[in-house]
């Protein structure tokens, strides 16, 4: 609430102003005009001023409300992170967002930070749980673009062997290591403010860390999707039903956590010819995920799944049972602030049955927006899901499926792109940012978010992931030197990111986390990268690997 004081000045400066001034709304006439002011994850606040009056008033009574000293700067932004001038002028009734201006460590500090192997020091941190796999991207971004330091929390979720999955050159040190106790939410969020740096945000990293992600940043009153949704946002049958309410279009689904349930579902659906997909109701990268093709195949997949672990080591409590969707699979990933939704790639995947898997992947290409009639739509649909799930903050990873009757979801990760975030360079490469860079712009630079383009467009140059992948397991004797050379002659090479070694065990590819690594393809010819991506997937074939 503004100090009596400030409000004193006010009043006294309208006097002023009505007395002896005149301006666009004519002598002696003022008028009076309101606002709702959001201060992080506190709640609005409604202020009242009159224009025209002096700046700086408006100023004071911003700072009162929002407890911002004198000596701190702030922005005034739009819902979206647009900037705008403070000013008695602003329309009325509008709600805005008071930012308050990060702290960042200089280049010459994260220089010397970085060779002394220390946390950048007089910088505002980041919370950032479980931060593996692109996660780690995150956390170095954060360091070395954005100046910022890293808290890092580890969830009751994420298994000690996970903690170590961080790519080579990504590490980075933390200001803080905090490892979270189920129940113990108070313990943390003190862990947290102990360390004495003032947070500038709160990101999860892995979806391990999706649920304390919401309960943490909620805590600390950092911008927040809250938690009275939060079930939805693991739960991949609470998601469909949400999207289905919404009026949204929906697979047909049924979860079991027994076979009387699994029963159920055989009953109810009976397409012809019979197909259907049963997977974890809480996983990532397709893991455990079965496509079937009679009632008994379905029983099979239940018990197969029934109280194990995947992939996240979460124990697999309830096992969905979903309509296959016969189409071609994209994923549409998001970055949201204050409920102002962007699309920052679309990718289309390319998934094969390989290895008596049914969807390994074999590769992704980011499309533009222009790229085919329907993925306009698609985004429209990607929109309303999120609504649905009430995501209004922060970066979501959503998996569609383009069918006869449209765009219909498989999933959201209500978190980054995974894929140990080696796609991010290529998405820089054609776009000039990233899932990553738009998810730090929306946490720590709301001018740099604001002016984000709302849908993927322009490219400079074209890009595909190509997916490196087994057909033998065992210890891998050698990489095939000939057929390895000819990948990275390719005339579209960029890199790659090789998961295995000589001398060390190799699995069969069958899921996302089985496969071998995966090589980044760019290229400005559409034809060529296309023609290479042919080629790639012909010399792993012939044979790249050798047990």
């Amino acid at each position: 609430r503004a100090s009596t004081r400030t409000m004193r000045a006010v009043n006294t400066t309208n006097k002023r102003t009505t007395a002896g001034s005149s301006g666009e709304h004519g002598v002696g006439t003022t008028i009076r005009k309101w606002m709702q002011v959001r201060c992080g994850a506190e709640p609005p606040r409604r202020l009242a001023w009159y224009d025209p009056s002096p700046d700086v008033a408006l100023d004071n009574m911003l700072r009162a409300a929002c407890r911002v000293s004198a000596d701190d700067k702030y922005l005034l932004c739009e819902l979206g992170g647009l900037p705008v001038a403070v000013s008695s002028s602003l329309p009325t009734g509008q709600t805005f967002e008071l930012v308050r201006t990060i702290r960042r460590a200089d280049i010459d500090e994260i220089a010397r930070a970085t060779a002394a192997g220390e946390p950048v020091s007089g910088a505002d941190a980041l919370v950032l749980v479980d931060p593996v796999s692109t996660g780690a991207v995150v956390a170095y971004q954060t360091v070395h673009r954005m100046g910022l330091q890293i808290i890092c929390v580890w969830s009751e979720s994420i298994p000690d062997e996970l903690k170590g999955f961080v790519a080579k050159g990504m590490a980075v040190p933390y200001a803080g290591v905090i490892t979270h106790v189920k129940g113990e939410l108070a313990k943390t969020v003190a862990a947290i403010r102990a360390l004495g740096i003032p947070l500038a945000a709160c990101i999860v990293g892995c979806e391990t860390g999706v649920t304390l992600g919401d309960l943490l940043s909620e805590a600390l009153r950092l911008p927040t999707n809250g938690t009275l949704k939060t079930g939805l946002r693991r739960n991949k049958y609470a998601q469909t039903e949400a999207v289905r309410s919404a009026g949204l279009e929906a697979c047909y689904q049924m979860q079991a956590e027994t076979i009387e349930g699994v029963e159920a579902f055989i009953a109810a659906w009976r397409p012809t010819p019979y197909r259907a997909v049963v997977k974890p109701v809480e996983g990532a990268g397709s893991d455990g995920v079965s496509i079937v093709d009679t009632p008994d195949g379905v029983r099979r997949a239940f018990h197969a799944l029934e109280g194990t672990k995947n992939v996240l080591g979460l124990t697999n409590y309830s096992v969905l049972l979903q309509e296959y969707l016969k189409g071609e699979e994209y994923v549409v990933d998001t970055v949201t602030r204050d409920g102002v939704h962007k699309c920052v790639a679309i990718w289309k995947y390319d998934k094969r049955v390989y290895n008596g898997a049914p969807v390994v992947y074999f590769g992704m290409q980011l499309l533009p927006i222009e790229a085919e009639p329907a993925l306009a739509e698609m985004v429209r649909y990607t929109t309303g899901v999120l609504d649905a799930l009430a995501i209004v903050q922060g970066c979501c990873h959503t998996e569609i499926m383009l069918v006869e009757r449209g765009p219909v979801l498989v999933e959201v990760n209500c978190r980054v792109h995974g894929g140990e975030g080696t796609w991010a360079p290529m998405a820089e490469a054609a776009l000039g940012y990233s899932a990553v860079s738009a998810l730090l712009d929306c946490a720590i630079d709301p001018a740099a978010f604001a002016a984000l383009p709302a849908v993927p467009t322009n490219f400079a140059v074209h890009v595909m992931e190509a997916k490196l992948r087994s057909p033998v397991q065992g210890i891998l004797k050698k990489i095939n030197a000939e057929r390895w050379e000819a990948i990275t002659k390719l005339r579209s090479y960029s890199s790659s990111c090789v998961m295995v070694s000589e001398g060390k065990p190799i699995s069969k590819t069958v899921d996302a986390c089985s496969a071998s690594g995966n090589v980044n393809l760019i290229h400005e010819s559409l034809e060529v990268l296309r023609e290479d991506y042919k080629t790639f997937h012909q010399l792993v074939e012939d044979g790249l690997f050798e047990v």
